[in-house]
């Protein structure tokens, strides 16, 4: 599965970062003639079962621990996976604002979202084939702190939306492949 970054942005130095960011993601810069280069950022994420229900993950430099809730066997010492995708999904939702806000210069003084959904268990624990193993739907409350009037805000949210790598991957079909390693 392929997936865009849009990396986690800061305010700070917004325009010398925004050149920064775009010339290492190869975005149009006048060295190239003003044309567009290669923007694919390849995502490699290797996961294994380290103890109990633990599942640790490593992807560039950084470790993430994926467990369970006790009544699920596991320890609770880290989020599970639905979480995880549902954390995902609001951080690309936040950073993807911050970009678009440097992008623009806008004065973006502070972006939230707090991403809520739920989803049945019966068919993971193959209690029923009746509903879907995954989440019925995602909702994203977002809190803008800028000097935008409301329907700019909520222009800037569809904006948003439609260039978030995450929510595209949630409303569009994703392919994805398997194959056994031997």
């Amino acid at each position: 599965m392929k997936m865009k970054h849009a990396g986690l942005l800061t305010v700070i130095l917004s325009a010398s970062l925004f050149l920064t960011i775009s010339s290492a993601f190869g975005e149009t810069d006048k060295e190239n003639d003003g044309k567009k280069t290669d923007t694919i950022y390849k995502v490699k994420v290797e996961v294994k079962e380290v103890k109990n229900r633990i599942v640790e993950g490593k992807v560039r430099d950084h470790v993430i621990h994926i467990d369970q809730p006790k009544e699920f066997g596991g320890g609770n010492t880290a989020p599970t996976p639905p979480e995880t995708l549902a954390f995902a999904l609001g951080s690309c939702f936040v950073s993807t604002g911050r970009l678009i806000a440097m992008q623009r210069n806008m004065n973006l003084r502070s972006i939230e979202a707090v991403v809520e959904s739920e989803l049945s268990f019966e068919k993971a624990l193959g209690m029923s084939q009746e509903k879907r193993a995954g989440f019925t739907g995602f909702k994203i409350i977002a809190k803008i702190d800028s000097d935008m009037s409301i329907e700019d805000k909520k222009k800037f949210l569809q904006e948003i939306s439609s260039r978030c790598p995450m929510c595209d991957n949630i409303l569009n079909t994703t392919p994805v492949t398997y194959e056994l390693k031997e």
